[in-house]
């Protein structure tokens, strides 16, 4: 046996990061020899940590693509989480208790419902009735949209027959976001099951995806969690399918590559994926930070803390590249890929508290450094930029001073900026080469007929310059979020906008990105009037700022419907009024309503005489005589929902507000 049999898992880890680390140290020399041109001062000691920090984590991407690369080539890795159907299909289910959870948060309900309804038919086809439970964990406080999640899971239930089978659950107070919700499944409900797929509200699985998944995980039961590579689908805007195209050219070297030194401590996304409930409950419950600002608190992004600790349990954490059938959906625009990223910023952030905890392995904190630093590198970068330039003019100034016109050129011009280049040589090397060699790998199969070529060469061409023109005002956004972060500016999480079929409005364009536009024009003409060398040098930068607004209009464009359109279609959803009106008024609404609502048997006679005469209140003064609080409270009332509901109807008109007569029922 060679050593690669014997640990695979130490082996890789000191094969990979031993690489990372050589051509880190290589890059740092290369730096170091160009600073050390003249005498090092305490501004190159400054340069050369940044750069150190910023070209071993260049170096760790590229390394992952390029260790992807070479497995692919190979035949893909031998040690990764395969799920062949065949080894599992003498696997039974029968018995097998799996809960499907979705949370959602004031989303489309149709488009989640539909996704329900689909799921449900195609595992029920799959393995009957029995095995597979769904749950739609609503967190919901938009009352329009409340209303319309409970009539359509009446509808739901109708159409797939799956009373029983499918429940929805709205918490009153939505206490720690999604994980709380998790969590409160768990409590609940979560000893019933063997295992949890947990899907957000824009995911999709086959059935057979989700049997698969169930199957793998009763044949391997050192397993505590295992993610798949959920496709991205149902694209509509140029910004979504640069990304689809994106994933589907590079994602899957990248992951490869990962995956080879993660191996058992795999990545977790936090959707999409099967955990294994009894370790899962025990071992994953996410601890109360100190309370500081911003970075203490509830944690944000709860899914890379889970993995951890459930690797400190002693189950292992898998990612599966196979074809399962798992798809979720991408912002449909830059600004909404934005306001993802500010909120991870704060929630990876978050996870430093964890890096000093002795009981996580290596793997498990090599990941969270990386989430931290996969927003705090931008911060290094402008810093690392700003004293350049700065190193920039002061060695010019002094190579001016000290030599003749004549030796300026050849050693300022040929030596000193000659090794400059070098260095940006190879930095772009290692950013870009990646990306040519899947071009190339995929541009040259054999296979690949004349019209794929050129769609694939458009695409190539396209993602890389709109990849160029955002990554300067991605880092400058990202630097805004890490001081936002540190400052204890807290980010509140919100329903992702998924529908802007008509695209973002010039107006919204100029508004969200009106900063990197500013910032792009003053620092144009501040370079221009100070040095035009570095006005050059630095145009992909400030260009970026500048062109910020125009980028974000035209990516998030898919079709040239007018303004107005959107706007009447977006103008006929449910107003809040109008949904607390169908509650009270429609007996069919009224019916779901007190249907899905829990008995609260703590309420007191006092309470109870209270809602009375809350419900009397607005039958006599109407909805806006009371506050939105006493509304929420009648809402969830059975007691009050009831003794108002008698009321109206045994009230005449003439006693009632004026607001209660005349309507019709929506």
């Amino acid at each position: 046996m060679n050593l690669f049999s014997l640990n695979p898992y130490t082996f890789r880890i000191f094969l990979f990061w031993g690489f990372v680390n050589l051509l880190s140290a290589y890059g740092t020399y290369l730096y170091y020899e160009y600073l050390s041109f003249r005498t090092i001062d305490t501004l190159d000691l400054f340069l050369l940590f940044f750069f150190s920090i910023l070209f071993l984590h260049l170096s760790y991407g590229f390394c992952i693509a390029l260790f992807g690369f070479i497995l692919e080539w190979r035949g893909g890795d031998p040690l990764a989480c395969k799920i062949d159907p065949k080894e599992l299909d003498a696997v039974n289910l029968e018995k097998t208790p799996v809960a499907v959870v979705i949370p959602i948060y004031n989303e489309d309900t149709s488009a989640v419902y539909e996704r329900i309804s689909k799921m449900y038919l195609e595992i029920t086809k799959e393995h009957g009735t029995q095995g597979f439970d769904f749950f739609i964990l609503s967190d919901t406080n938009k009352i329009s949209v409340w209303i319309k999640e409970e009539k359509s899971y009446i509808d739901l239930l109708k159409e797939t027959n799956g009373s029983g089978r499918i429940y929805y659950r709205r918490r009153k107070i939505n206490t720690n976001g999604k994980s709380g919700n998790i969590s409160d499944f768990c409590r609940r409900f979560g000893k019933n099951y063997r295992y949890m797929i947990v899907l957000d509200a824009d995911s999709y699985m086959t059935g057979k995806g989700m049997s698969l998944l169930a199957k793998k995980m009763e044949t391997e039961t050192s397993i505590g969690i295992l993610q798949t590579n959920p496709i991205i689908h149902r694209t509509e805007t140029f910004f979504q399918k640069i990304f689809q195209k994106s994933q589907s050219l590079y994602s899957k070297y990248y992951l490869t590559g990962a995956n080879y030194w993660q191996l058992y401590s795999a990545s977790f996304w936090g959707h999409n994926a099967i955990i294994r409930l009894e370790p899962f409950i025990e071992h994953c419950a996410l601890p109360k930070l100190p309370k500081l600002g911003a970075i203490g608190g509830k944690i944000l992004s709860h899914d890379t803390i889970e993995a951890a600790l459930m690797r400190r349990s002693g189950y292992t954490v898998r990612f599966s590249l196979d074809d399962l059938g798992s798809f979720e959906e991408y912002p449909p625009s830059w600004i909404e890929s934005l306001q993802r990223d500010q909120r991870w910023c704060q929630g990876n952030i978050q996870h430093f508290w964890f890096l000093g905890a002795n009981e996580l392995n290596f793997q498990s904190k090599i990941s969270i450094l990386l989430g931290i630093f996969s927003y705090l590198s931008s911060a290094f970068w402008l810093i690392f930029i700003g004293l350049s330039a700065y190193l920039y003019l002061s060695d010019l100034r002094f190579f001016r001073l000290a030599f003749s016109s004549e030796s300026f050129d050849i050693i300022f011009r040929q030596v000193y900026l000659g090794k400059a280049m070098q260095l940006q040589i190879i930095t772009l090397s290692l950013l870009f080469f990646p990306k040519f060699l899947a071009f190339g790998t995929e541009f040259l199969r054999r296979n690949t007929k004349a019209k794929e070529r050129g769609q694939l060469l458009f695409f190539f061409l396209s993602e890389t310059i709109i990849s160029f023109l955002m990554a300067p005002t991605n880092m400058l956004r990202h630097v805004q979020f890490v001081l936002y972060t540190l400052i204890g500016k807290k980010v509140i999480w919100k329903n992702q906008n998924r529908n802007i079929s008509n695209g973002l409005s010039w107006k919204l364009s100029f508004t969200s990105f009106g900063f990197p536009l500013l910032m792009g024009c003053l620092s144009a003409i501040f370079l221009y009037r100070l040095e035009t060398q570095l006005f050059y040098w630095t145009s992909p930068i400030w260009f970026s700022w500048i062109l910020s607004p125009l980028v974000a209009r035209l990516t998030s464009l898919s079709s040239f419907t007018s303004r107005e359109t959107r706007d009447q279609t977006e103008s006929r959803g449910m107003t809040e009024s109008e949904a607390i009106q169908q509650i009270l008024m429609d007996p069919l609404v009224f019916g779901n309503h007190l249907f899905m609502m829990r008995d609260r048997p703590k309420e007191t006679d006092r309470t109870k005489q209270s809602l009375e005469k809350l419900a009397e209140e607005v039958l006599a003064n109407g909805i806006a005589s009371v506050s939105e609080r006493e509304i929420r409270r009648l809402l969830h009332s059975r007691h009050g929902l009831k003794h108002f509901h008698s009321l109206f109807w045994k009230t005449n008109s003439h006693s009632k507000h004026s607001s209660w007569n005349g309507r019709s029922i929506p």
